[in-house]
């Protein structure tokens, strides 16, 4: 069934003039201060968690004034592998824009795979673990001068271990992380954020650096600094086609927790490889999409990218790169502010994936 998705996508996208004439809407929404709530019926498969179902629903409003849309998104999933999932994120806007906040709380239950640690990890090391975790994640951000936005982070973990494979390697207690614990840090984060919107950007840049330092003293079991650098640019082409650029890299250094190793794959960074299937200290990601419009509120996405990981990172190289690709269907939800519902399938190295998701990977 992967295959044919895949093939059916890619039979429009030949048929696709590169620069049609479906032109995107104009209308400039600034003055608009309306709430409006979006109910979003759940229902997507991926390699993580099987066929899924759930409900979420999405909170715009836009104080007048405020060039950008402020949001807060509520979800709760379950799983055909048994994983409970519930998250209530943020995204305000005040003071007629100059601060933001972004705003993260999850709690899960999620069954999930191991498959060791390094950039050339097999099959043959894949064990199930179960992890019940906890997360608060805050972000403010002041702006200081043009898109240049700086505040300080702060980040809370809290993971027990509920079910673990005894005859395999995390029962072993020799991989940090395995029993579970708490991982609690501050730090700072510093952006220049000239895109023109954040769901769905035609045109500007997003470069962004996070530093978080975990430590004793603010309560965590865990010390370890965590680096991560996300840089991301888009051009409109031409009317409504956009090709959008990521590159990213995550730089560990400590005893870091296994399950907060750096690592790639998932809906949003590599589709079609195993959320996880390589993780490691250091990693190092690039990848791409060209987004165009096909009729009314459809859309065409075709992705690509690359990434690998490493424990150092004199050890990351150009012959250690696993590529990924893909191609995906979007549906403009709400097109005034370009909430996009997005369906994507990827192919990596002997593995794919369907997804089905609000708003853009990147």
């Amino acid at each position: 069934m992967h295959r044919l998705v895949f093939t059916a996508v890619i039979a429009v996208l030949s048929f696709s003039s590169v620069c049609g004439q479906t032109q995107r809407n104009e209308k400039d929404p600034v003055d608009s201060t309306a709430t409006r709530i979006f109910p979003l019926p759940i229902f997507f498969y991926t390699p993580e968690t099987g066929v899924a179902g759930g409900a979420a629903a999405l909170l715009i409003y836009r104080d007048l004034g405020i060039p950008r849309a402020s949001s807060i998104t509520g979800d709760v999933i379950y799983t055909e592998k048994k994983q409970i999932i519930v998250e209530l994120s943020g995204d305000q806007y005040f003071s007629r824009g100059r601060y933001r906040l972004l705003s993260d709380v999850l709690y899960q239950k999620y069954p999930n795979k191991f498959f060791g640690i390094g950039n050339s990890t097999t099959s043959v090391h894949e064990e199930d673990f179960t992890p019940k975790t906890f997360v608060l994640k805050a972000t403010f951000y002041a702006n200081m001068v043009s898109q240049f936005n700086v505040g300080p982070i702060i980040r809370y973990e809290s993971t027990t271990m509920s079910e673990v494979d005894p005859a395999k390697l995390i029962a072993t207690g020799t991989i940090t992380g395995s029993s579970g614990g708490v991982s609690s840090g501050l730090g700072f984060v510093a952006n220049w954020d000239s895109r023109d919107n954040t769901f769905a950007a035609y045109s500007g840049s997003f470069y962004q650096m996070t530093a978080l330092f975990y430590q004793k003293t603010f309560g965590s079991d865990y010390v370890y600094s965590d680096v991560q650098l996300d840089l991301r640019k888009f051009f409109e082409v031409c009317p409504g086609h956009v090709v959008a650029l990521q590159a990213g890299g995550e730089f560990m250094g400590g005893e870091v927790p296994f399950q907060n190793l750096t690592r790639f794959g998932g809906q949003n960074l590599m589709r079609g490889y195993f959320d996880g299937r390589y993780r490691d200290k250091q990693g190092v990601t690039v990848q791409a999409e060209y987004r165009l419009p096909v009729w009314w509120r459809f859309g065409l996405v075709g992705f690509a990218g690359v990434a690998q990981v490493a424990d150092r990172i004199s050890h990351l190289g150009l012959g250690r790169f696993w590529f990924a690709g893909g191609a995906g269907v979007r549906f403009a939800w709400n097109p005034e502010e370009r909430v996009n519902i997005r369906l994507d399938y990827g192919i990596g190295n002997n593995s794919d994936g369907i997804y089905i998701t609000v708003t853009e990977a990147f």
